[in-house]
């Protein structure tokens, strides 16, 4: 029963983020939650230089810089389709893993970034401690350099996502 609640709200959080409203997906996390996106490009260093080495490289720590990359997502419309969800342990200790297709579409539906991803996350309660998203940081790195803005820029303080 557990599990299946878990997996009910990673998909609900997920649709609500692609109808433009990142609050569900905000509030599953721990206010001293972390959000890590591996490799070098606009995602990963959003809030801190790169580091490479073989420790985990936290990109986003605490909830107001996980509501600003949020913010920044519904922002450049990617949306976002769920295609497995597994989840093991116990509610104090609650693994999940999330493979994911996501992509931003232009003005005339033509898909100008794709990209498959696996997330993983690690719950404590209810509450999200960490979530490490693995993408293929060439395919970000050659959004960044297009003519588009990068997916994650950021510009002023972000609204909550449901104006």
């Amino acid at each position: 029963m557990y599990k299946s609640a878990v997996r009910f709200l990673i998909k609900r959080s997920i649709a609500k983020l692609n109808e433009g409203n990142y609050q569900p997906a905000l509030d599953a996390f721990a206010q001293d939650g972390r959000l890590c996106f591996p490799g070098d490009n606009s995602w990963a260093r959003e809030f801190r230089p790169i580091v490479r080495s073989r420790r985990q490289h936290i990109t986003h720590s605490g909830t107001d810089e996980i509501e600003a990359f949020f913010a920044a997502y519904i922002k450049s419309n990617i949306k976002m389709e769920v295609e497995d969800i597994l989840v093991n342990g116990p509610p104090w200790a609650t693994r999940a893993a999330v493979r994911v297709n996501h992509w931003i579409a232009d003005d005339h539906g033509v898909e100008t970034y794709t990209q498959r991803a696996v997330f993983m996350v690690n719950v404590k309660f209810g509450k999200v401690q960490l979530q490490e998203d693995y993408e293929d940081t060439e395919r970000i790195a050659a959004h960044d350099a297009s003519a588009q803005p990068a997916p994650y820029e950021r510009s002023g303080k972000p609204s909550r996502g449901i104006d």
